[in-house]
């Protein structure tokens, strides 16, 4: 079933937008300040992803520059907060937003 909220994501340490959910789980992107984001994948090997740059951030009283993690997590329920924010997505960001869903953005 589809949802649009916006809240912290106490098991990855960042506010996730979530845009779907099934049963007990959540689908949804993370939100950045960091350029970059290292991984480390098995056997010590690392990998470093580029984010994707935000033209605002979703909270328009934030100032700086923000980007979004181009991968879709799949987290329970329970590792989000409480707490729903209000905020959306600015207009520049929102075709973003629909190719890292879709799977078509890696990075720039």
């Amino acid at each position: 079933m589809a949802i649009s909220e916006f809240r912290y994501n106490k098991k990855r340490k960042h506010y996730a937008y979530i845009y779907k959910q099934s049963k007990s789980k959540r689908r949804n992107i993370l939100i950045s300040s960091k350029p970059t984001m290292t991984r480390t994948k098995k056997k010590g090997v690392k990998t470093t992803i580029k984010n994707i740059p935000l033209y605002h951030h979703p909270n328009k009283n934030k100032d700086g520059q923000f980007y979004l993690i181009p991968e879709t997590y799949n987290d329970e329920a329970r590792s989000f907060g409480d707490k729903v924010y209000d905020w959306n997505w600015d207009r520049n960001d929102k075709r973003k937003v629909k190719r890292i869903k879709k799977g078509r953005l890696r990075s720039q």
